[in-house]
């Protein structure tokens, strides 16, 4: 162990040139400032508290989100309040947290930062301070924190428990906490707790004494980048380099019989060809990955990072972005492997957003965008039930009689702390770019080279195509916004100041990239297509051969039998006939889709996400359609299409009569 410390330490000191500090990773300089301060070329992502969504889709869901999720998450906090107060030498009676519970309260209270962001409230903020004294009277004196622990009186970082324990992914939380609490707030106790905490573990791993080894559960490395982000300190990422770096390599001591995928450990990094294992923490761990690639520029890490992503994006997801459909380890499957009636646990599509958000950093190509909207507005806001009180730990795409409940596991707060976010996914800036990511109701204030730059935007989006954005330059007159061309639209036009742009071009990152000397009150308005398609997947997922799933802009419809006779597998003929029909008082106001099955008897679809937020019912994505022949031809590394391209395709000369003509 000793000699693989040693080649890590040299590596590590080797490489050390790639990693520079920016102005934005000084201590002291809040993360929302009024100038973009990344480094040449570096894409970085706009804070939450420089985004206001109003109105809209998400203007009405953020508040349902504070008003009653949050006040709803309380009551689930006991046992780790509990627990905090026992280890800071209260006397207190009940249960007490296990290992992985404390993440809970780490994951609520940085919900709650992110709230605060949007929506102050002097009385919340003082709850949160009296949960960081306690946190900061629990915690050990050299800085380890992990209060189940500390209260079990373990050593920290037990050796003969860390593979099955969860100090690191309790710890990971409590830094994203801490991160977005001092943002937020402007406040750095909690922060200065985690500093504290991850220089103890610096000092367990790579001090004069340590002993590799790492966590069972990946999150921790991605928290490390970006406390060092916060921090300016690259022994941070120095840290997460090792735990990345000693995986596969026999450092820790195995806690049972679980196979080695299970915690990305079977083998080194540059041998892992595809994403495997536990799915939620696979996609954390190329999360980390990802965001190590961006802080060092490391060719590596960015290489692996591709790899997951295509692993993931191109063999291993269903259509509404869930993955992981093996209840046994909770884990991926082979490529293709993905039954309707599969695990997809809510916290692996939260890892998979995170995923892709830093894909796009990392590249800066419309694809990560796509992926991230795709997961967003299907799979994640499934787990989340449309009153926010409710959640599913299991995503399937066929369902029958299943309610939500509140099975206060991982994911209720892992998906409140994530949709919270959705204004750091929306948008990210360059030195004079803005890049749009989601269309999303509100206003903006992004960070560039010259200083800020306002945009509103007024849209309905998903459900309708127009986006209309209005332009507030402020000292910075000369810059870039970058409108992402999402992968389901096919015909859009664009208007500034209501002349319009002919032809309307995309970068070849897929963007439509606006580039002018820009004035007050500039107007641009974007009209995106937005008909109803039938998608086919890949035929090698078994599944779905001869189906279709409906889809609308981003959203992915489905059937559910309390609109449809009580039944839920239908059959499709050739002409549907589809409407899009708006229904402002049916599950907080949608658009379903209206028409007729093979018989000509009425259907009614609704988007995934509103699904089974009514009776229990039965449940359906994928429909027959009769007459569908699966093809393996023209797929060209996707795995789902709309079915009018197979169409298109069949027809299309083979390369031998394009040699004659």
């Amino acid at each position: 162990m000793r000699m693989w410390k040693s080649i890590v330490l040299f590596l590590l000191v080797w490489s050390g040139g790639g990693l520079k500090t920016s102005a934005a990773m000084v201590p002291g300089v809040p993360e929302n400032v009024g100038k973009w301060s990344g480094r040449e070329g570096q894409i970085l992502p706009v804070p939450v508290k420089n985004v206001h969504l109003e109105g809209g889709f998400w203007g009405p869901k953020m508040r349902v989100y504070k008003d009653r999720t949050i006040p709803h998450s309380w009551r689930y906090m006991g046992y780790d309040i509990r627990s905090l107060r026992k280890a800071a030498g209260e006397k207190t009676d009940g249960p007490f947290n296990n290992t992985w519970g404390e993440a809970n309260l780490y994951k609520f209270l940085e919900t709650i930062a992110h709230s605060l962001g949007m929506f102050p409230d002097a009385a919340l903020e003082r709850q949160v301070d009296e949960i960081v004294d306690l946190i900061g009277r629990a915690q050990r004196a050299n800085g380890y924190a992990h209060v189940f622990i500390i209260n079990e009186h373990k050593p920290d970082w037990d050796p003969d428990f860390l593979d099955g324990s969860h100090d690191g992914y309790v710890l990971g939380h409590l830094i994203e906490a801490a991160i977005e609490y001092q943002a937020n707030t402007g406040k750095g106790a909690l922060i200065d707790i985690a500093c504290k905490a991850a220089d103890e573990a610096y000092e367990h791993f790579l001090g004069p004494k340590g002993v590799p080894g790492f966590c069972g559960h990946a999150e921790l490395e991605m928290a490390l980048v970006e406390l060092s982000r916060a921090t300016g300190r690259t022994k941070y990422i120095e840290l997460a380099r090792a735990f990345v770096e000693w995986r596969g390599r026999g450092m820790v001591k195995p806690y049972g019989a679980t196979p080695r995928a299970y915690f990305q450990d079977a083998v080194p990094l540059r041998q892992q060809m595809n994403l495997d294992g536990h799915a939620v923490r696979a996609t954390f761990f190329a999360t980390g990955v990802a965001d190590l690639a961006l802080a060092t520029g490391e060719s590596d890490y960015r290489l692996a990072a591709n790899r997951f992503w295509d692993s993931v994006t191109h063999r291993r997801m269903t259509i509404t972005g869930s993955t992981g459909p093996r209840q046994e380890h909770e884990a991926f499957g082979e490529d293709y492997e993905l039954p309707n009636n599969g695990y997809y646990e809510s916290c692996a599509a939260c890892g998979l957003l995170d995923f892709a958000q830093r894909m796009f950093l990392l590249e800066g190509g419309s694809d990560s965008g796509d992926v991230l909207e795709r997961v967003l507005y299907n799979a994640v806001m499934h787990g989340i039930s449309l009153d926010g009180t409710n959640s599913y730990y299991q995503n399937p795409l066929s369902d029958t009689n299943k309610p939500r409940y509140n099975s206060w596991v991982c994911c209720p707060p892992n998906l409140s702390r994530t949709v919270f976010q959705v204004g750091r996914y929306a948008y990210a800036s360059g030195e004079e770019d803005v890049y749009f990511n989601l269309y999303v109701a509100g206003s903006v204030q992004a960070p560039l080279k010259g200083g800020l730059v306002g945009l509103k935007v007024e849209t309905e989006y998903p459900y309708e195509g127009s986006v209309k954005i209005g332009v507030t330059p402020g000292k910075t007159k000369r810059f870039a916004v970058n409108l992402r061309w999402p992968g389901w639209c096919e015909t859009a036009t664009l208007t500034i100041n209501g002349e319009a742009m002919n032809p309307l071009r995309k970068t070849d990152r897929g963007y439509i990239r606006l580039e002018r000397e820009w004035k007050e009150n500039d107007v641009i308005e974007l009209n995106m297509e937005m008909p109803v398609h039938l998608m086919e997947a890949h035929p090698l997922i078994k599944d779905c051969v001869g189906k279709v799933a409906i889809q609308r802009g981003p959203l992915v419809y489905g059937f559910e039998g309390v609109d449809n006779q009580g039944k839920a597998a239908l059959e499709l003929g050739d002409d549907p006939q589809f409407k899009v029909e708006a229904r402002p008082d049916l599950l907080g106001g949608i658009r379903v889709i209206t028409g007729q099955d093979v018989d000509g008897k009425p259907i009614v679809a609704v988007p995934f996400y509103a699904m089974a937020n009514r009776e229990k019912t039965v449940q359906e994505l994928w429909t027959v359609r009769r007459g569908l022949k699966p093809s393996d031809a023209w797929w060209e590394g996707r795995l789902y299409r709309n079915t009018h391209e197979t169409m298109t395709k069949s027809i299309a000369p083979s390369p031998t009569e394009k040699d004659a003509k």
